[in-house]
C-alpha cells in the first residue's frame, strides 16, 4: 500500500512538472513558428507532445529521489 501511495504522489508531481515544461515549450515554439516558415503548426504540436513525454519520463526517474530526501 505504501508503494502505491508513493507512486501516485510521484506520478502527480511528474505530471504537473511535465505539463509546465510542455506548456512552456509550446508558448516558446509557437512564437518561433509564427516568425519562421521553416516550422509548421504540426511541428509545434508534435514537438510539444515529444517534450511532454520526455519530461514525464525524466520526472518519474527524478522525483522519487527528491521526495526521499524530504523525509
Amino acid at each position: 500500500m505504501i508503494m502505491a501511495v508513493q507512486f501516485s504522489k510521484t506520478l502527480g508531481f511528474s505530471s504537473v512538472t511535465a505539463l509546465a515544461v510542455g506548456a512552456l515549450f509550446y508558448v516558446l515554439s509557437a512564437g518561433k513558428s509564427a516568425a519562421s516558415a521553416a516550422y509548421t503548426v504540426n511541428d509545434t504540436y508534435l514537438g510539444t507532445v515529444f517534450v511532454l513525454l520526455l519530461a514525464l519520463i525524466i520526472g518519474l526517474a527524478v522525483w522519487p529521489r527528491v521526495l526521499e530526501r524530504k523525509r
